[in-house]
């Protein structure tokens, strides 16, 4: 546990972060896109298998949906960024 309060961070050395090499990076749509096809993927093998599999993959696959669609949220300061 020690040791990790030791360790040298990168990120507070001053250098600059390296820049990520090109087509390395994900599609910015991923975020959204990757959970909610998760989710169609859950519910279709859900309707395949038992039914306490199918209960897991249910509840499995409306996280995964609501992940996806909390992803299409502006993302910000607080409550998106509005002050008064």
């Amino acid at each position: 546990m020690l040791m990790l309060i030791d360790t040298p961070d990168p990120r507070y050395r001053g250098e600059p972060e390296p820049e990520p090499e090109p087509g390395r990076g994900r599609h910015p749509n991923m975020r959204v896109w990757a959970p909610i096809g998760g989710s169609v993927v859950c519910f279709i093998v859900a309707y395949l298998v038992p039914p306490l599999v199918t209960f897991v993959l249910t509840i499995v696959a409306l996280l995964l949906f609501f992940d996806g669609v909390l992803a299409l949220l502006p993302s910000g300061d607080g409550l998106w960024s509005h002050h008064q």
